[in-house]
């Protein structure tokens, strides 16, 4: 209950102090008035007519005092809470099983495709690395040499270019051996 009393009188200080100022804007002008009822109007006014707004500075200083006072000890996710709270993040080794992986399941066997279906796959990934390898080329074309991030994660991306054509060259050779 304490943190809430804390919260309330910080909201009851803030609107005194704000009504504080509001009456002497008041005792200025009419568009004073209205001035600190606007975004950073408090301010300016407190800027220009320091010893007018000096009355307010008790319960702005209370404001600020209940609210920190909140939010140490308040309800929920605030300091005292982490504080007190033992979080312990484990990692789960290689061999540990997480998840719906402690079910066991008896995987059916995958059946061998064929060598034409094969030779089908391996057309369409060199096919999709033809693109790769002209949209590459594309960005390597606009890349400035002082961009130093764009270049090195184009050279991630043609090192992955790379991978993936010698394996579909290694599958290649291998479909043209079994002929």
């Amino acid at each position: 209950m304490p943190p809430i009393v804390l919260l309330g009188l910080a909201v009851l200080c803030a609107l005194i102090s704000r009504t504080l100022l509001v009456v002497a804007a008041a005792n200025i002008s009419g568009w004073w008035t209205v001035g600190v009822l606007l975004p950073f109007g408090p301010l300016f006014f407190r800027l220009n007519y320091p010893d007018e707004a000096r009355r307010s500075i008790h319960f702005r200083y209370a404001t600020v005092a209940c609210l920190a006072a909140y939010l140490i000890i308040g309800p929920g996710p605030t300091f005292s809470y982490h504080k007190h709270k033992d979080f312990k993040v484990t990692q789960p080794g290689s061999r540990e099983a997480v998840g719906y992986a402690i079910e066991k399941t008896k995987a059916a066997p995958q059946p061998t495709p064929s060598l034409e279906l094969r030779r089908a796959v391996n057309t369409q990934d060199f096919e999709s690395l033809r693109k790769w390898a002209e949209q590459l080329r594309l960005r390597k074309r606009d890349l400035l040499h002082s961009d130093i991030e764009g270049n090195r994660q184009y050279a991630d991306d043609l090192a992955l270019y790379n991978d993936a054509l010698t394996k579909a060259t290694a599958e290649k050779n291998e479909l043209d051996a079994a002929k």
